[in-house]
């Protein structure tokens, strides 16, 4: 996992699957503290972590968040307010975000690595609106933005929406599978649907 975060490159759209949190912890925070040290702005949209969860996990991670904070070198976001407004979801406003936050990088000089937790698309049934996103992003992807989306297992079995996975990883550029069983990172195009089910032992 370490040689995959030194090796993310601008561009770079992977994806996260986990079904333990504190190996979430470990993969995202070190991910983004990695990115911040090699002079990227970093950005955190929440829905299951709080923005003070966030903030400890960096700080665990060897980040000084106050004064990084502070200077505008981390945001740290919300589902609500960045993925979703007003009970809508719109793709173009959520790329157009995006952006926005890479201009305000790029005028202090500094790249961009984001990272965006996913579970409230489908505690919502807001996965046909996610997965027009994701396609969309991969597609457009010339921004030089580092980004990891991150995919909380328990809640796409708990919602039943097990059949979105293979779609969602052949809508990035590298799939991580993080779960009891171990971790591999895996290419899209290398990857078959049983692949999958041996690997995290559900059936999609």
């Amino acid at each position: 996992m370490r040689a995959f975060i030194q090796s993310v490159k601008p561009k770079d759209h992977s994806v996260l699957f986990y079904d333990d949190v504190e190996k979430k912890r470990e993969i995202v925070f070190n991910y983004l503290s990695e990115g911040l040290f090699k002079s990227r702005g970093i950005v955190y949209v929440c829905a299951e972590e709080t923005p003070e969860g966030v903030r400890r996990g960096l700080a665990a991670a060897g980040v000084d968040v106050e004064p990084n904070e502070r200077s505008g070198n981390i945001l740290i976001k919300t589902y609500e307010g960045w993925y979703r407004e007003g009970g809508m979801v719109d793709p173009l406003k959520i790329i157009n975000r995006w952006n926005d936050a890479a201009d305000r990088f790029k005028e202090k000089g500094l790249g961009t690595r984001v990272t965006g937790e996913t579970s409230k698309f489908f505690q919502d049934d807001k996965v046909r609106e996610l997965l027009r996103y994701e396609y969309a992003l991969h597609k457009v992807m010339t921004m030089p933005i580092e980004t990891l989306c991150v995919y909380n297992l328990n809640t796409i079995i708990q919602t039943g929406y097990t059949e979105m996975i293979m779609p969602l990883v052949r809508a990035h550029g590298k799939a991580i599978f993080s779960s009891k069983n171990g971790c591999a990172i895996i290419e899209p195009e290398e990857i078959e649907d049983t692949d999958v089910e041996k690997l995290l032992e559900i059936k999609i």
